[in-house]
């Protein structure tokens, strides 16, 4: 196989690593977002109560004596932002390696290719 050949195949792959871990980065952004969205709403439980967002809500003596932010917080649906973020945390670490390393072999591929031609 011709040099040329081989070399555009490396380039080749090193650009696919580096769109996949694009790929993944911008999944990951799109479960932070949500999980963000999450907190930083207002929502009405089951029984038709209106909470503030769990980030800014303020903590205010019921009737009986109960914090309306805890009867508030025990209804908020918190499996699904959390799973989010959870999701989130290895496709970021993923995302970023892929993205890092393909980007790093690119330029340094290119450095070597300048290097070359400056001494010819």
């Amino acid at each position: 196989m011709h040099p040329a050949a081989v070399e555009d195949r490396f380039i080749s792959r090193a650009g696919n690593r580096r769109s996949w871990g694009v790929a993944l980065l911008g999944l990951a952004t799109v479960l932070w977002l949500y999980a963000a969205w999450q907190m930083f709403t207002p929502y009405r439980t089951g029984n038709g109560v209106e909470c503030d967002a769990p980030v800014v809500a303020e903590r205010e003596a019921d009737t009986d004596g109960a914090w309306m932010t805890r009867r508030c917080a025990t209804e908020r649906d918190w499996p699904q932002p959390l799973a989010a973020l959870l999701l989130a945390t290895p496709l970021a670490a993923a995302g970023g390696v892929l993205y890092a390393t393909g980007a790093t072999t690119v330029a340094l591929r290119q450095h070597e290719a300048d290097l070359g031609r400056a001494r010819s």
